[in-house]
């Protein structure tokens, strides 16, 4: 529990939102105004009941210190499937009030709630990696920010026929649901977007581009689409502007190899950034390997198994196994023993005992296994699973493969 008797717990209402984002503000160094059409979205994706503040009476004003909140939201997951989630997001605490409980308390009332709601899984976006581990959040998605430093040419000769052709905004923004919603098919962990998200995503105004910032150009192709912008604050030789890929979605692997064939050799450009999901294909795509660099490797979706048998449930598996999952939880909510029984992909997760012997591990490391971007053989080595024979691990790690690599697509 929060320490100070006085500290006032709530969900939000009308008068709240000035403090919120003055206080959002703060907290993530955003220093560009917020207008109206902004807070007008921000506040239509959230409902005042979603969102846990708490004010401090002993102060003059009775000012806002800490604020806790979530989008309600829709996920991909490994089989095709589509999983309802809270989106933890806009969480904060005022230097002023630090080290009081104030965080354990906000995350923890909004935990309660999504039981009482009967949520199986809830996710976010972790500003720092030492804090939602204690409240049950594990890394599960993870990408790699790319740059390319020269033209690059594909392996694979170019069609007769090109696919890809530039497109104005609102040819874009007639397209880029339906493509965007195909992708999410085939990569688990992407957040849907419905009209209000899109709104936001594919907002240009010039008023809300940096001065440095040029317009989106927008590649179509029948199976997939990119963006990207130009940014004359990162020049390089002759004072060539960087070029920013904003966005890649690719259904096909044709529509990734045909969109990167483009974005590979933009004209009078010094490089080419752009952030991909671990396990993208670009680089044994170029002629020259080398032509690619990572620059950083990531984590970007963090979820927490709310329910185990829920959860594991919503997603299929590539391959069988019947075993006994005992799982640790220290905030005492979900964790206990399992029977894990696949049987063609097909998951059956019941309290008890499985077949053949034992999996251990902790709420987050499931966490970190459900979208299939962490093998559990280097968790094993970790010392974060534990198996009783080496066999029941490779076995175990098996059935969390995807066909294709997990993405994220939005972040929250």
């Amino acid at each position: 529990m929060a320490s100070g008797p006085d500290l006032q717990f709530r969900p939000a209402i009308d008068s709240d939102w000035p403090e919120i984002f003055a206080a959002d503000a703060r907290a993530f160094g955003i220093t560009a105004p917020i207008d109206e059409y902004q807070r007008a979205n921000s506040r239509a994706r959230i409902n005042n009941e979603d969102i846990v503040v708490v004010r401090d009476p002993a102060l003059p004003g009775d000012p806002l210190v800490g604020k806790a909140m979530y989008y309600r939201l829709t996920m991909s997951v490994p089989g095709g499937g589509r999983l309802d989630f809270p989106g933890l997001t806009w969480v904060s605490v005022a230097p002023t009030h630090r080290r009081r409980g104030i965080l354990r308390e906000l995350i923890m009332r909004l935990r309660t709630k999504w039981a009482q709601e009967g949520q199986p899984i809830a996710a976010l976006w972790a500003s720092e990696a030492t804090i939602y581990g204690r409240f049950g959040f594990g890394p599960a998605v993870f990408a790699e920010d790319v740059r390319i430093d020269e033209r690059q040419s594909l392996r694979l000769p170019a069609p007769a026929q090109a696919q890809v052709r530039f497109a104005t905004a609102e040819e874009f923004a007639g397209h880029a649901p339906a493509l965007y919603d195909r992708w999410a098919d085939v990569h688990p962990g992407v957040m849907s977007r419905d009209l209000l998200w899109w709104q936001s995503v594919l907002d240009d105004r010039p008023a809300h581009r940096l001065i440095t910032t040029g317009e989106r150009q927008y590649l179509l192709h029948p199976d997939g689409y990119a963006v990207y912008h130009l940014d004359t604050a990162n020049t390089g030789p002759d004072n060539l502007p960087a070029a920013h890929v904003d966005e890649v979605v690719a259904v096909t692997d044709e529509a990734h190899t045909e969109l990167w064939r483009i974005l590979a050799s933009l004209d009078l450009v010094a490089t080419t950034t752009a952030t991909l999901p671990v396990g993208d294909p670009l680089p044994f795509k170029l002629a020259d390997l080398r032509g690619v660099k990572t620059t950083s490797r990531h984590d970007t979706l963090w979820i927490a198994i709310l329910d185990v048998a829920d959860a594991l449930g919503a997603r299929t598996y590539a391959a069988d196994i019947d075993t006994t999952l005992v799982v640790d939880d220290p905030l005492g909510t979900t964790g206990g023993r399992y029977r894990l029984r696949i049987v063609d992909g097909s998951p059956d997760v019941v309290p008890g005992d499985g077949a053949a012997g034992e999996i251990a591990c902790d709420i987050t490391v499931l966490a970190s296994l459900f979208f299939g971007a962490v093998d559990a053989r280097a968790l094993a080595a970790a010392g974060r699973v534990r198996a009783s024979d080496p066999e029941l691990l490779t076995a175990f790690a098996a059935v969390w493969r995807t066909q294709s690599p997990p993405a994220t697509g939005t972040d929250f």
